[in-house]
């Protein structure tokens, strides 16, 4: 059995008994950790513990950094976090950066969240933050004012991509995408679906329906990989839209899924979250960060923290590695863009023709 299988076979486990979990996002890591209320102090303390062992050297180790080290901001979207108590997450994020930090004379003064593209733009302008941890659209939408790469990003599947699907029933109503009208879909909610609804928009408005929340019947979102696929199966919902990944793994537990629902259309591969710097930061600073990142995978501890995030590993690359989802996103905001001027246009001559009437009158 494999590791992301396990993993997600105990989290399913979990979850049939648990109805509040507790999730995170790490350098675009999406995280779950289901636990008791009870418990969940406990289980950040121990996290915190593990975070910490994987970041410090091991005994004897004269690694520590001689001289002052480079003060760095890091701050999270909030978007990377969904049903957590911020101050936990917080916690376990500062320690985490701090301990690897500091053992490649990094030293991380806090680990701020900051809630919306308005928030993140204030940091940016004041100089109050220096490392992001963001949304791929987020990322874009404020990219103007002084965000670069390169950039870090997860590995799930040793992908650091995301592609999305839409399924169906095989006998359900869904044959082709202009079938969507009036039909009821659930979307995936969590930071590596987070551009899904975004290509749900670019599904509806490429074939004639319109906007998503005027074509679709119902249009809702859920958390759990299970909550979005499983009323597809059982009939309750005509679609949904889910990652490869959460698919996937899904099949494996249940392969009757794979047999029951069919595949409809697929989205283009995407990078979904990422870390990205704010201007002004040399390069050897930024390979000063990705050593730091890559020593935590010598850490005995690593696999353990990977599983407890959801993650394969993290890795590193050109700010050009976003350049299929910057393609992607400027499809979307041209179709948004022709669409809204269509529907003005039309609505405009009523508007002007009920005037005239009325003065006529």
């Amino acid at each position: 059995m494999n590791a992301s299988l396990h993993q997600y076979r105990y989290r399913e486990k979990a979850d049939a008994r648990i109805p509040n979990g507790v999730a995170l996002n790490l350098l675009g890591w999406w995280p779950f950790i289901p636990w008791p209320k009870r418990m969940k102090h406990f289980i950040i303390g121990l996290a915190i513990a593990l975070l910490v062992a994987a970041a410090s050297p091991v005994l004897g180790d004269n690694s520590a950094p001689a001289t002052a080290p480079t003060e760095i901001r890091f701050a999270f979207s909030k978007s990377m976090f969904i049903a957590v108590n911020e101050n936990d997450a917080k916690a376990a994020v500062k320690v985490y950066v701090q301990s690897i930090g500091y053992q490649n004379g990094i030293f991380v003064n806090n680990a701020e969240i900051l809630d919306g593209t308005n928030a993140i733009a204030k940091a940016l302008e004041n100089q109050q933050a220096d490392l992001l941890v963001l949304t791929a659209e987020e990322f874009f939408a404020l990219e103007h004012l002084g965000l670069e790469g390169p950039v870090l990003m997860s590995k799930v599947n040793g992908s650091f991509t995301e592609d999305y699907l839409l399924l169906s029933r095989e006998d359900g109503p869904l044959r082709q995408l202009e079938d969507l009208k009036g039909c009821s879909l659930i979307v995936a909610n969590d930071p590596r679906a987070s551009l899904a609804a975004l290509w749900l928009e670019v599904l509806c408005r490429e074939h004639g329906l319109g906007p998503a929340h005027l074509a679709l019947g119902k249009y809702t979102f859920a958390e759990k990989t299970t909550q979005v696929v499983l009323p597809v199966f059982f009939g309750k919902a005509d679609a949904c839209i889910v990652t490869r990944n959460g698919w996937e793994i899904m099949c494996e537990l249940n392969p009757q899924l794979k047999k029951q629902l069919r595949v409809v259309a697929v989205s283009p591969t995407l990078v979904p979250v990422l870390t990205c710097f704010r201007h002004g930061f040399t390069e050897a600073f930024k390979q000063q960060i990705f050593k730091a990142v890559d020593l935590s995978a010598t850490r005995p501890c690593f696999p353990q923290l990977m599983t407890l995030f959801k993650c394969d590993g993290l890795g590193h690359g050109p700010l050009a590695m976003l350049d299929g989802t910057r393609d992607f996103l400027s499809t979307y905001h041209q179709l948004c863009a022709v669409t809204n001027d269509a529907q003005a246009s039309i609505a405009e001559p009523t508007v002007s023709q009920n005037t005239s009437e009325g003065k006529g009158r």
